[in-house]
């Protein structure tokens, strides 16, 4: 039987530097690598992954929905593991506020856009981020990515999610 995960992860901006943790490594998911903020989508979100987004960043942040700007969904990545469809939707916004809580889910660190690649993260996320970092500026498109094995590596496949009407 295949179950389904569905999850969100906020990249938050401040003045090019961007909010990352460096997961615990006790995490049942991903320990000990890098993501942004983020989390499971609770049954009652399962329709509103932003709504979900936002609960995980101020709960692992302490930075609060009324701190944020321009908080848009850039990625939805998908992925099978094992009996388990994964996933994720990826936003990326603004904020001002650099103070922050720590919680056990891992240590937060605001990390400069120019070093972004050169941090250990999931494959998938790895992916999606040296996408990211090649887009234009201007492009605030909706991309998807489906990751597919290519003899034992990942290979992810983007398409542009717009509406045709």
């Amino acid at each position: 039987m295949i179950t389904l995960r569905n999850g969100t992860a906020a990249f938050l901006n401040n003045q090019g530097n961007y909010l990352l943790m460096n997961r615990a490594d006790n995490r049942k998911i991903a320990p000990g690598v890098w993501s942004g903020i983020g989390g499971h989508i609770e049954p009652h979100e399962i329709n509103t992954p932003l709504s979900a987004c936002y609960r995980e960043i101020e709960e692992e942040s302490g930075i609060t929905r009324d701190k944020i700007s321009s908080l848009e969904l850039l990625y939805i990545i998908t992925r099978r593991s094992k009996d388990e469809i994964r996933q994720s939707y990826i936003y990326f916004g603004e904020t001002d506020q650099t103070e922050l809580i720590q919680t056990d889910e891992g240590e937060l660190f605001w990390i400069p856009r120019g070093e972004l690649l050169k941090r250990e993260y999931t494959k998938t996320f790895s992916a999606m981020l040296e996408h990211y970092t090649g887009r234009d500026k201007g492009d605030h498109a909706l991309y998807v990515g489906v990751a597919d094995d290519n003899n034992g590596e990942l290979q992810m496949n983007w398409a542009r999610c717009e509406d045709f009407e």
